[in-house]
């Protein structure tokens, strides 16, 4: 099985080295080759040996599907190459960390300033990695890194897209928020992620008191093996002030979704819906129901049954950025894919 794994990764990665020498192969190749080489680094056990990694090279690969759907051909084949790199070092087993880049003052400037503050973004993502992050948050740390890897790309143009910037500068404050969440709650309650083991005085490791459990019987369905494991595609929606319409760009992200479904027909969603901190708690909850049910109905007339579909509304709670900004208040009105169940056999 080993074997057969290493040859599979092997096989993938020297197609990545032709495709990193000339860019000569097309964008959905570009994809279906990091996806592959995500999958066998699962199967190979990359997700345990270094999540960072891992994580790093699904959020390239999201990148470079986003990209693709902008018609960005070349930042999308550099984007699945990366995606193909971090997922050989997560196989390999890689504890360092990847070199950030600073986005240069000549490319921070194109970012208009009412928008979008760039001051210190990637002091604030070195801070939380020196304060652990690496070890308490690697998932939200990795995305937040290569969305903002994928910003100073964007700024290296030209002539920038305004609503790529602010797509791009939204998935890396969400993440950045939520890693500087994990690392806040890890360091109060020193979680061991955050504080290590526990060694005695006499060298051995602390060990906790066993504590009785009573569980309820399981339910076939419990007793079932699962693996909690996100779309294959990472899906957030985003709405306009008080709007539970779904903008035109947008769409070619969830017929993404509505195609991984049905190439997975035994996973079941929850979409939940969110708003920003303006208005009522009483009409934010509907309006955030009516947000989760918009992404419902369009899954449901694309060919996705009912039954596989949970909806949920949040309104005025679970922020993910700062409601002083407009910029802000745009990231917390979503809607979000979370799935639920995909047995393991």
């Amino acid at each position: 099985m080993k074997k057969t794994i290493l040859i599979k990764a092997l096989t993938v990665l020297a197609c990545s080295g032709v495709f990193a020498n000339n860019y000569d192969f097309r964008v959905s190749e570009g994809i279906s080759e990091s996806q592959k080489l995500i999958e066998t680094a699962y199967k190979a056990g990359g997700k345990n040996k270094s999540p960072y990694h891992f994580e790093k090279a699904r959020a390239y690969r999201d990148i470079s599907v986003l990209l693709a759907s902008e018609m960005e051909e070349i930042g999308s084949k550099i984007f699945a190459i990366r995606s193909m790199n971090s997922a050989s070092k997560s196989i390999e087993g890689s504890e360092t960390p990847d070199k950030l880049e600073r986005i240069g003052e000549k490319e921070v400037s194109k970012i208009p300033k009412q928008a979008i503050n760039t001051d210190n973004l990637l002091l604030d993502l070195q801070k939380i990695r020196d304060d652990k992050a690496l070890n308490c948050a690697p998932k939200e740390l990795a995305y937040a890194e290569a969305y903002y890897e994928a910003l100073g790309y964007e700024l290296l143009k030209e002539r920038p897209k305004a609503s790529l910037l602010q797509t791009l500068y939204n998935g890396y404050i969400s993440n950045y928020l939520m890693a500087k969440d994990k690392v806040e709650v890890s360091k109060r309650e020193s979680l061991e992620c955050y504080v290590g083991k526990i060694q005695l005085p006499n060298g051995t490791e602390a060990k906790e008191e066993p504590v009785a459990v009573v569980k309820a019987p399981e339910t076939a369905l419990e007793k079932a093996d699962k693996v909690e494991e996100p779309l294959l595609v990472r899906a957030r929606v985003h709405f306009d002030f008080d709007k539970a319409t779904i903008k035109r760009e947008y769409i070619s992200l969830l017929n993404e979704v509505v195609k991984a479904l049905k190439e997975n027909t035994k996973i079941s969603v929850r979409i939940e819906g969110y708003t920003d901190s303006i208005g009522s708690k009483a009409y934010n909850e509907k309006l955030a129901l009516r947000r989760a049910l918009a992404v419902r109905d369009y899954l449901v007339k694309h060919g996705i049954q009912p039954e596989r579909i949970e909806v949920v509304g949040f309104g005025k709670e679970r922020y993910i950025a700062e409601n002083t900004t407009a910029i802000g208040r745009l990231t917390n009105r979503r809607a979000e894919f979370i799935v639920i169940q995909i047995p393991s056999r």
